[in-house]
């Protein structure tokens, strides 16, 4: 009796050293498959070109390999969220794309801005197709450089926040007002670029606008400027238009 429960524990003992060197053996990897599980864009081949630079032939796979993964791809403009997990020598990753939120013409091209702040992408010209489509012009860019990637500016972010929200109450102006976002505010253009409008960022500025089209009931061919405190300056449109730009 003894000796069988001897031989019996013996094959316990050898079975789980077999188990434990078969689940602690490094796995070499072999094959890396990337799925888009939610697609917004053409953004795979960017995803893809940075994920399989992570790889080299032979690597080993290990947990901690899997995590770093994770976190890297999750730090892409692209990616919203990933999975990734290993199957055996093959390691499966799924992500989530970024969903476009903005676009901005800039200096020539316009910028597909994601709902995390992030360039996604930039094509030449203006994208007349895409919604909401905004315009900047001023000395300075209104992107920042973050992990590598262009991203665009809390400042410029809140201005065009703040102007969305201001735009939508205009009313009786005709057709929709063209808005430009510059270093110093904001340029609306009203019936055809008939009527300028110059608003600075302070919500001020906004508020004296909106109380001043009020009073007026409509405003006239002219040039409005409401970037000063408590102060408007209206000229001839083809002089003052010159001298703001």
């Amino acid at each position: 009796m003894k000796k069988w429960l001897i031989l019996l524990g013996v094959a316990i003992a050898l079975g789980s050293f077999t188990l434990y060197a078969i689940v602690t053996t490094p796995t070499k990897l072999k094959r890396v498959e990337l799925i888009v599980k939610e697609k917004h864009g053409n953004w795979k081949v960017n995803i893809g070109e940075f994920v399989f630079s992570l790889f080299q032939s032979g690597q080993t796979i290990t947990p901690q390999l899997i995590e770093e993964l994770k976190e890297e791809i999750n730090e892409l403009p692209w990616v919203e969220k990933c999975k990734v997990e290993a199957k055996g020598s093959e390691i499966k990753i799924e992500v989530w794309e970024t969903k476009p939120a903005l676009y901005l013409f800039y200096n020539g091209q316009t910028y597909t801005i994601g709902d995390n702040d992030f360039v996604l992408e930039a094509e030449p010209g203006v994208a007349r197709d895409k919604k909401p489509l905004f315009f900047f012009s001023g000395k300075e860019s209104p992107f920042t450089v973050e992990n590598g990637f262009l991203k665009l500016k809390k400042t410029v972010k809140m201005e065009i926040k703040l102007a969305e929200e201001k735009v939508k109450r205009l009313e009786g102006t005709g057709e929709p007002p063209k808005v430009l976002f510059t270093d110093t505010g904001v340029v609306l253009a009203l019936g055809g670029s008939k009527v300028l409008v110059y608003l600075s960022p302070d919500a001020d500025s906004w508020n004296n606008f909106e109380e001043f089209r009020k009073a007026a009931g409509h405003l006239s061919p002219n040039v409005y400027d409401f970037r000063f405190h408590d102060m408007l300056i209206k000229g001839r449109q083809a002089q003052c238009s010159k001298k703001k730009r």
